[in-house]
């Protein structure tokens, strides 16, 4: 097949679309952006878009009234005014003083411009679109499992994946290594939230050693953090199934297309025939780059993927070229996170293919913005158009509905923090190396709690363990670091992150089950197993 790593033709800069902070739509200058004339305002129950005789009318139908000390203030200035300004020009003149008059406050008067209508739109001060939308930071290269869950928690550190080209790659860290030392601090049998923020907590200009457990034995390799691309596709594959997880984080990642590209071809000369596409907690990203991965798995060419429409009622739509990847089934699951280009992926793919959607119904953000790089280095975000799937259908304020609907299943914590025993900033004064008291037990339940160690491990004595965990605390929080440097400030965040520590967890992820199910019978078998799993819960409940 030609050409199968396909690039759309970049029509403007770039498209971007996603959620809240990270919610971009098409990224421009100012000089590429297209002239408006006139104001528009989108009209839900006829689904088009049209002109608006009076600007001030808008803002009063869809935000309310105007304060009436500054309404009566504007009367009073429009009919004795020397000027001879309309309501419109008087208001305009008086934003245009007060930003002259108090420059200071332009990111929070942009910003309610750009909200006004909506949520997505935003000002960012002193930031680029670069800065915004990179998939950059500084680490290992490394996504980190557990051995064991326990409340909710994973224990037992292992390494599931190392980025190509980071430095854990060039140390020739592998999957499966268990974390058993970090420059020479025991972490054996710690939890995944303790190893984590101590590798977030060193310094990045030092250079540390790692000993993982690889087969029985020990290997110690040393390496310093760099800057790595946060690659936006993890995947597993069934060789008994022969079908492939593909988990899709977001579309920001520009490289994203060429890592499913290179995995299709994979999974193609190795007879896979099945995809699971999770798009749960999916919030977006960049449109073309969603399109690029959409383009790989629709067969025909010609095939409509979206449509952007704007505020005239023009449109552009993009189209498949048909250098793509045959699948015999295709299944993607989505939640109430799924949003912007996640929807259109999966509502599109559906469409196309008969790709079965399992889960829950998406967010609903079915408009996109322009991001503006302003010549002051500070970026805004104006949403500028709809977008529709290849069919046509508008799935903004709605989401969309999966085929087989199924919510995850959580099993409710047994922990009441209330029982847990005194800990104070009296008490803490007995928290010393091989203590053993209430104090020192205090402090393990609570973390256990917050997932540094085992419950196994919750007892009164003060174990290396425990004056480990600690010092993991206060390093990542910039505390003191210590068991004896204990205070109210250690005891008072401690306690608040036990607070918001989740009261479940998902032992069965019901919902990548029943894909499964459906791979390897039926949507009839996939429809039955989430169809009893909901009488169970409504028997639960009674």
């Amino acid at each position: 097949m030609k050409n199968k790593k396909f690039k759309f033709k970049r029509i403007i800069c770039a498209v971007l679309c996603v959620l809240f902070c990270v919610q971009p739509l098409i990224l421009v200058t100012a000089e590429q952006s297209r002239e408006r004339t006139y104001d528009f305002k989108f009209d839900e129950k006829y689904g088009d878009y049209y002109a608006i005789a009076n600007l001030e009318d808008y803002f009063i139908e869809t935000m309310g009234e105007i304060d009436p000390q500054i309404d009566e203030l504007l009367d009073l200035y429009v009919e004795y005014s020397l000027y001879d300004l309309t309501r419109d020009q008087a208001i305009t003149s008086m934003l245009r003083k007060y930003l002259i008059d108090n420059y200071e406050t332009l990111p929070k008067m942009g910003n309610a411009l750009l909200t006004a209508f909506d949520s997505f739109g935003g000002y960012y001060a002193n930031t680029t679109t670069k800065r915004i939308f990179s998939s950059a930071y500084l680490g290992y290269g490394i996504l980190l499992d557990g051995k064991k869950t326990l409340d909710g928690f994973k224990y037992g550190v292992i390494i599931s994946q190392v980025f190509e080209y980071t430095p854990a790659y060039e140390a020739e860290l592998k999957a499966g290594d268990e974390i058993i030392k970090i420059d020479n601090i025991n972490v054996e049998g710690f939890g995944i939230t303790a190893v984590s923020n101590l590798l977030s907590a060193i310094d990045s200009n030092k250079k540390i050693d790692f000993t993982v457990k690889r087969n029985g034995k020990e290997v110690t390799v040393s390496m310093r953090k760099d800057v790595v691309y946060a690659p936006s596709l993890t995947y597993e594959l069934d060789e008994k199934s022969k079908t492939a997880v593909l988990t899709i984080a977001d579309f920001i990642d520009y490289y994203l297309p060429d890592d499913v590209y290179f995995l299709c071809e994979y999974l193609s000369e190795n007879g896979y025939e099945n995809l699971i596409i999770d798009l749960r907690g999916n919030p977006g990203g960049d449109v073309i780059t969603m399109l690029e991965t959409l383009n790989l798995l629709i067969p025909e060419k010609g095939i409509p993927l979206c449509s952007f429409v704007y505020k005239d009622g023009s449109k552009d739509t993009l189209h498949s070229t048909g250098d793509s990847y045959k699948f015999e089934k295709i299944t993607m699951l989505t939640d109430g996170q799924s949003a912007s280009a996640s929807e259109i992926f999966a509502l599109s793919l559906s469409e196309i293919t008969g790709a079965v959607i399992i889960g829950e119904k998406t967010f609903g953000k079915g408009v996109g913005q322009f991001y503006f790089d302003l010549k002051s280095g500070d970026t805004a975000a104006v949403t500028s158009f709809g977008i529709l799937s290849s069919k046509g259908n508008d799935y903004n304020k709605k989401g969309v509905e999966p085929d087989i609907k199924i919510s995850r299943e959580y099993v409710n914590v047994e922990i009441d923090s209330k029982e847990f025993a005194q800990l104070n900033f009296v008490n803490c004064a007995e928290i010393k190396k091989d203590a053993e008291n209430n104090a020192v037990l205090a402090l393990n339940q609570r973390l256990a709690r917050i997932g540094y160690i085992s419950p196994e491990d919750i007892t009164g004595k003060c174990t290396v363990k425990t004056i480990t965990a600690v010092e993991i605390f206060q390093k990542f929080y910039n505390l003191p670091v210590g068991i004896s440097k204990i205070d109210y400030k250690f005891i008072e965040r401690l306690n608040y992150y036990v607070s918001r520590a989740p009261g479940r967890y998902e032992q069965i992820d019901v919902q990548l089950e029943c894909a499964k199910i459906y791979i390897d019978e039926d949507i009839a078998a996939a429809e039955d197993y989430a169809r009893e799993l909901s009488e169970n819960e409504k028997d639960d409940e009674e």
